[in-house]
């Protein structure tokens, strides 16, 4: 066996980051080792580091530094004679960190199954320069998850598109003609437009991140294909589509859109077992309550999702700290289930 290399020891923040030498780094694989003891040592570039585990004497991954780590695809410049029509802004707005739910304090990120399935769908969907689809029910950490995988990737290639009501391709337009940071005059013609879209896409490899897409009709899918599809190799964007199950039916129901996609990712609820492994680590207020009260809250109200289980939570710390607890009972738990959702139907005779 490889001796493990001798570096120096750090410990795994609660959120999956490595501090060394007055830098912070980040990894996916790194949130399944919170709270580990490991050693670091300079990685293969000078934004890297190598992470060991001394206790299993083996090598765990290549975290990079944090907040503007390198690109996964060097990027390409635009030709001077097109940089008087764009700007040259990074479009870092359009990224944001990941939080949680209620902004819940001390809230950790767990490395469950899901997440780093997501991170792993993400990475290979940049590196192919593909479409891919993450669908699934509200609440289940879709949007959370894909924003703690696109940490790694620098932000001002993560282009956001959500919209809270349905959009029509003109709306795409605008919204990218925005986080693109484009100068002047949006293009009246449609055409004129999408050639500006074009252009400005194929000068970096950009993540295009189309969020809440359960609010995309056929005709906006069809036109970020439409983009997608005009570029070439590593001018091509990646896309993720992220969505409920809206955004799987109209993708998996028209055979040109379907077929593009490049991996498929659905997100369900945690199973029993995995709420008692990830509850726990989820909100120290959880750390030290018995398997059993965290089954029952979850069958009431926690639904194996983590939305319901930031409410729930929140409400735990507000119960607590009205009557002096230290510690989450029964009593406390069924009191914050009541306010975390509605009452159930009464059922009645037809008659």
């Amino acid at each position: 066996m490889t001796p493990t290399p001798s570096g120096e020891v750090r410990t795994i923040s609660p959120h999956g980051h490595i501090h060394w030498r007055g830098r912070t780094y980040s990894a996916l694989f790194a949130l399944a080792h919170i709270g580990a003891r490991v050693t670091v040592e300079p990685g293969p570039h000078t934004e890297e580091i190598d992470v060991h585990d001394p206790a299993a004497d083996r090598h765990l991954g290549t975290a990079r530094a944090l907040p503007s780590p390198p690109s996964l695809i060097p990027s390409t410049p635009l030709p001077r004679k097109e940089q008087t029509s764009m700007t040259t802004t990074p479009a870092d707005d359009s990224y944001q960190e990941p939080d949680f739910y209620l902004d819940l304090p001390d809230a950790r990120i767990v490395a469950t199954e899901a997440l780093l399935e997501a991170g792993e769908n993400i990475a290979d969907t940049i590196d192919a320069r593909a479409m891919s689809c993450i669908y699934g029910d509200a609440g289940l950490g879709k949007t959370f998850s894909v924003r703690a995988a696109l940490k790694e990737v620098a932000p001002d290639l993560v282009l956001l598109l959500q919209f809270r009501a349905r959009p029509t391709p003109r709306d795409i337009r605008m919204e990218l003609f925005d986080v693109l940071h484009l100068e002047g005059k949006p293009p009246a013609h449609p055409s004129e437009f999408d050639r500006l879209l074009k252009r400005a896409l194929a000068r970096r490899p950009y993540i295009l991140v189309c969020d809440e897409a359960q609010q995309f009709s056929r005709e906006c899918f069809e036109f970020v294909r439409h983009l997608y599809d005009t570029g070439k190799g590593k001018s091509r964007p990646a896309v993720l589509f992220v969505g409920g199950e809206e955004c799987y039916k109209t993708l998996y129901n028209e055979p040109a859109l379907a077929s593009r996609i490049y991996i498929w990712q659905e997100f369900t609820p945690m199973e029993p077992a995995e709420v008692a492994k990830n509850i726990p680590l989820f909100h120290p207020v959880w750390a030290n309550v018995s398997p059993e009260l965290i089954n029952f809250i979850d069958l009431e109200a926690g639904g194996g999702t983590f939305r319901m289980w930031s409410k729930v939570t929140h409400h735990v710390l507000e119960g607590m700290k009205r009557r002096g607890l230290s510690d989450v009972d029964e009593t406390l738990a069924r009191w914050a289930i009541r306010r975390s959702r509605p009452a159930r139907p009464v059922r009645r005779d037809d008659d």
